[in-house]
């Protein structure tokens, strides 16, 4: 059982190096075996084809993020503490899987049926009801008068397009002004940064 783990395990790994290299279309399945150091038929037995294990490496990327999301989700009922904690798990993800963004960015353009794929079977795992929970909350809190934004969805993409951009950016934003995206001081006062902006264009 621990040999199996840790099998499949190494072929995950294998598979989002490869993706963030190479996008989907790219990516070779022998090249994969080959990272993982198990021969062809092993990575089959696994996983019975390509599709199914982009699936998968997205899946288990995105099962660490999915409790805290949750979580703000059910628990934090101000929408100041949603945008104040909220920024800071994106963030943090993004920090720690930079190989997930690079993967899920190659295909944004390219594989756009095999990325949205890969997401609703990822949500739908972990957290089906996530989405529908999230945008009944806005709806109450702009109902309420507690918020500018009346549009759930605008609200959802407002904060994940500020958390993301810098990340999907980097070389540019490096190239740029010189400066280095993504060590500790730049993710703190991003994380900051990302607050200010939404409580101050989203809070009543």
């Amino acid at each position: 059982m621990i040999r199996s783990k840790n099998t499949k395990e190494r072929i995950l790994n294998a598979g989002l190096k490869e993706f963030s290299f190479h996008g989907y279309a790219g990516t070779r399945m022998d090249k994969i075996s080959i990272r993982a150091k198990i021969n062809k038929a092993m990575l089959f037995y696994y996983f019975s084809s390509k599709e199914n294990l982009y699936h998968e490496v997205l899946t288990h990327a995105v099962r660490s993020i999915i409790p805290k999301i949750r979580n703000i989700i059910l628990l934090e009922q101000s929408p100041e503490g949603f945008l104040e904690k909220l920024p800071e798990v994106y963030i943090g993800f993004f920090t720690k899987n930079q190989d997930f963004v690079k993967m899920v960015a190659f295909d944004f353009v390219q594989k756009t049926d095999i990325v949205k794929a890969a997401f609703e079977q990822a949500i739908g795992k972990e957290f089906h009801q996530g989405p529908r929970l999230v945008l009944k909350k806005i709806e109450k809190w702009y109902e309420k008068g507690e918020i500018s934004e009346s549009d759930p969805l605008q609200f959802m993409i407002n904060i994940v397009s500020l958390c993301l951009f810098a990340f999907i950016a980097r070389p540019i934003l490096e190239a740029i002004f010189n400066q280095k995206i993504g060590d500790e001081q730049f993710i703190q006062k991003r994380i900051k940064s990302v607050i200010n902006l939404l409580k101050q264009g989203m809070l009543k």
